[in-house]
């Protein structure tokens, strides 16, 4: 299930237009970074030396008028001054915005302000529902705004990308996510990859993978608290970057990777996998040597749209050679045709790698075939997650050390599984169809020797090099734990590996490692500090879709556009309609949740409806009884030093759990529709009561 819209938010073209004017500035902004680019509520709280890059808008409470100002919010924005230039920023205090960078063109600006003004909208899109104006009578004021029932549009970057407090980040099935959330991922990927030009730089992503290779814990009791920091500290890493990416995990027990049979499966994720854009073949055609046919060239630009995945860079050679006819190509690491090939693939895909060889054994066929390999299936995982102690489960102390068996299998079956051995060790054989026969367990024996020194070399490499790409070692990096990190596949293996323990968790949540102080090499983190993900902000989730409202006016009755919901995403365990940041509500309701009845109200029979998911109530605040401020919502974030409990007015999250009538829903058909119908004490319909951020529907493995 993709929950993404195509359609860009007005706030991404804010960050578009700003990243693009700051271009390689390093200007730190007196330690903000790049404020815009770190979500709405940041660069709504930013203030830059004091200044406050967006103007905080005059507001009541309870009745009490606030005096309102002619000018537009805009205007008062330390943004738009300083991208016009305008004092403090006309060069006497302050340098025009961005520094270090190019002034922004006056249509861009406007178009900047316009956005302030529109109350700086996080996902607003075309189909978001219109403010219709109704005449109520409220107290100081002359009439109220309510939302009107037009159907909600799914967020444009489709999952939750909060940064409010108590708001958990979600990772997510790696399966699930669409195309553009993927790009997303690569670009960072891409982005630390770039860094890897400054040896030093501790945030490039070799200094990242250099961490396991020097630290990494296997074998006892620290193997998932130490991986669990590893893998919160590389995410942190690329936040600093992208705030709203998290890591997503890979279940590798999902039907398409056929653990019965999993050399007919898709061996890894289509994301990790080879495939070629247009514009990678249009750079690899002009470098090719010979050059392609006119035939031979229409054939690359066909495995373009629909998308030719390749598990390996063997099975890409072997279509190039065998299918598409172009036969210039050897598996010798100096053969420039490879080389270019290579290039175009890594240009595609910043999560395929070249030194990987998920499942083949040397000299043919499967590693399965061969050695009968044990992929793990879900009752393994079943089996493992019924264990009741944290040696058997996670790995023994140093006073009784043991490998868990989760470490064990799948987590060491995975990482020889997706390394491989290469087919075209030291770059022998051919691309040619017309594979030696398959290797056997008694030409293995009779091999003894050679394969005694099969092992993954780690010295004297600079990875990631593009001559290091272009080798052709014996073994996959995943197959040593020197060098698994600098693969991008080690991540979502270790991420299911942290999701389940993350649900064992849940299951016993009494059962720990024993030395709870123990420090987790190379920070200062102990084992403890790891046991609550929520202390590391964030939960897991099969897929997630967020649909954006907006606390600027009431809700009269939401009903989202329809959510299509794929394969891959109906084996979920549970799914759950949450309400994000929802205010204190001056009087008490109901708020019934209904699936796929968009005429659903207040009079809608909810008993023996199969549409009817679930309701919640919510108890009133009631009148204010204090002055003006007394009972407004606080801050979404404290001052600095504030370290008094959160405000009794701090809004609140509601979660419903629809499971048993989504299922119902998706026995019939393949999307989803939310309908809100909120109700109050008297049973009567209220249509300027409810107030939220958003909505988002949930499925939990």
């Amino acid at each position: 299930m993709s929950c993404t819209s195509d359609d860009s938010t007005r706030y991404q073209r804010v960050r578009e237009i700003l990243n693009d004017a700051a271009e390689g500035s390093a200007a730190d902004y007196g330690g903000l970074g790049r404020f815009w680019d770190q979500g709405v509520d940041y660069l709504k709280s930013a203030r830059l030396h004091g200044i406050a890059m967006i103007a905080i808008a005059p507001h009541s409470c309870c009745g009490h008028s606030a005096k309102q100002s002619d000018d537009p919010l805009s205007a008062a924005s330390g943004l738009i001054q300083g991208l016009k230039g305008a004092a403090p920023f006309d060069g006497h205090r302050f340098p025009p915005l961005p520094w270090g960078g190019k002034r922004v063109a006056d249509t861009d600006i406007q178009f900047i302000a316009d956005w302030i003004d529109a109350g700086c909208p996080d996902d607003d899109d075309a189909s978001a529902a219109e403010a219709i104006p109704l005449q109520l009578e409220v107290e100081g004021v002359s009439y109220i705004t309510v939302r009107s029932n037009t159907e909600f549009g799914l967020a444009a970057t489709g999952a939750w990308r909060t940064t409010r407090p108590g708001e958990l980040k979600q990772r997510v099935n790696l399966d699930c996510l669409g195309e553009a959330e993927l790009d997303r991922l690569r670009g960072a990927f891409r982005q630390l990859y770039s860094l890897n030009d400054w040896p030093e730089d501790r945030r490039s992503y070799n200094n990242q993978a250099l961490i396991h290779q020097n630290h990494c814990q296997h074998g006892w009791e620290r193997f998932l608290t130490w991986h669990r920091a590893y893998l919160y500290e590389f995410e942190q890493n690329i936040q600093d970057f992208f705030p709203e990416i998290t890591l997503p995990y890979w279940d590798w027990t999902m039907p398409q990777y056929r653990p019965d049979q999993p050399e007919l499966g898709w061996i890894i994720p289509k994301s990790l996998q080879a495939f070629l854009t247009g514009e990678a073949v249009e750079a690899m055609l002009a470098k090719l040597s010979p050059t392609a046919t006119a035939e031979q060239a229409e054939k690359f630009f066909g495995l373009t749209e629909p998308r030719r995945y390749f598990v390996s860079q063997n099975a890409f050679f072997r279509h190039v050679y065998n299918v598409i006819g172009y036969a210039f190509i050897t598996p010798k690491t100096d053969d420039l045709n490879r080389r270019v090939m290579i290039d175009a693939l890594l240009m595609s895909n910043a999560l395929w790698y070249p030194l990987r060889y998920p499942a083949e054994y040397q000299n043919g066929g499967t590693i399965n075939q061969v050695i009968h390999y044990h992929y793990p299936s879900a009752q393994d995982i079943r089996e493992i997650m019924s264990l009741n102690n944290f040696r058997d489960f996670g790995g023994g102390s140093i006073y009784d050390a043991a490998f868990g068996f989760l470490d064990q299998n799948p987590h060491n079956t995975l990482h020889i599984w997706t390394g491989g051995q290469n087919p075209n060790a030291d770059g022998k054989g051919s691309y040619e169809e017309g594979l030696p026969e398959v290797q056997t367990p008694a030409m293995a024996t009779a091999q003894l020797g050679e394969r005694r020194s099969l092992m993954v070399r780690a010295g004297g490499r600079r990875f990631h090099s593009r001559p290091d790409m272009y080798t052709q070692p014996a073994l996959g990096d995943m197959f040593s734990n020197l060098t698994a990190s600098y693969d991008p596949v080690f991540w979502p293996i270790h991420v299911n590996v942290d999701r389940l323990w993350w649900e064992w968790q849940k299951l016993n949540p009494n059962s720990t490692p024993v030395e709870l102080d123990a420090i987790l090499s190379p920070w200062n983190y102990t084992q403890r500090d790891t046991l609550n993900t929520a202390r590391f902000g964030y939960e897991y989730v099969l897929n997630t879709c967020f649909i954006p409202v907006g606390l600027d006016a009431p809700v009269g009755r939401f009903l989202s556009q329809p959510i299509p919901v794929s394969e891959r995403t109906r084996g979920f365990r549970k799914a759950e309609v949450r309400l994000h940041w929802v205010p204190q509500l001056d009087r008490s309701c109901f708020i019934r949740v209904f699936l796929n009845q968009p005429d659903a109200g207040a009079h809608t029979d909810w008993r023996d409806n199969s549409h009817f998911a679930g309701y919640l109530a919510i108890f009133g605040h009631g009148a204010c009884y204090g002055g003006p401020g007394h009972c407004a919502a606080p801050p979404p974030k404290a001052r600095e030093y504030d370290l008094r409990t959160p405000n009794h007015n701090m809004p609140r999250n509601h979660r419903v759990d629809v499971t048993d009538c989504a299922r119902r829903m998706l026995e019939a058909g393949d999307v989803l529709q939310i309908t809100l119908v909120v109700i109050g004490g008297d049973y009567e319909e209220e249509i300027d009561l409810l107030k939220l951020e958003g909505v988002s529907l949930n499925f939990l493995d």
